[in-house]
């Protein structure tokens, strides 16, 4: 529907991976980029929007393809979330992200750890260990610097 109506007033549309604007009958394409999929190494993209994770800058993400991550995580440009120091306890070198996990730009989380659910990952961080429910985390290492609602 909004594809007609641009199309018509505008002469503004998509055709495949292009936007094509007419201009006195002649069509002038311009190459779109699918920044989440041609910028980013992201294996479950499909899963995760339905999870409704939000990607508001969708450059150099790096997520690992057994990542689990939970529903409604808002996660920034540049993020790393992979393998890294094995964790007995969960038979696991891959982290687990929670339900409601905001991760800032150019966070870093590795390893066989669990960040809780509605954590806040401040840009820049380095995550290696456990990242409680609700706290939020920064720094190099990562460390809690306050919890939400308290």
């Amino acid at each position: 529907m909004i594809k007609r109506i641009l199309s018509f007033l505008f002469g503004i549309y998509i055709e495949r991976t292009f936007l094509v604007i007419k201009i006195l009958g002649f069509k002038c394409k311009f190459r779109c980029i699918n920044q989440l999929e041609e910028t980013c190494d992201i294996h479950n993209s499909a899963e995760l929007k339905r999870k409704g994770t939000y990607f508001p800058h969708p450059i150099g993400i790096v997520i690992n393809k057994d990542a689990k991550i939970g529903h409604n995580c808002v996660i920034a440009q540049n993020v790393t979330i992979g393998v890294g120091k094995y964790n007995t306890e969960r038979n696991t070198n891959i982290p687990e992200i929670g339900d409601n996990v905001t991760i800032c730009a150019n966070a870093v989380v590795i390893g066989g750890i669990r960040v809780g659910n509605n954590a806040v990952i401040g840009a820049g961080s380095v995550v290696l260990k456990d990242v409680p429910e609700n706290a939020v985390v920064a720094g190099n290492p990562a460390k809690i610097i306050k919890y939400k609602n308290r």
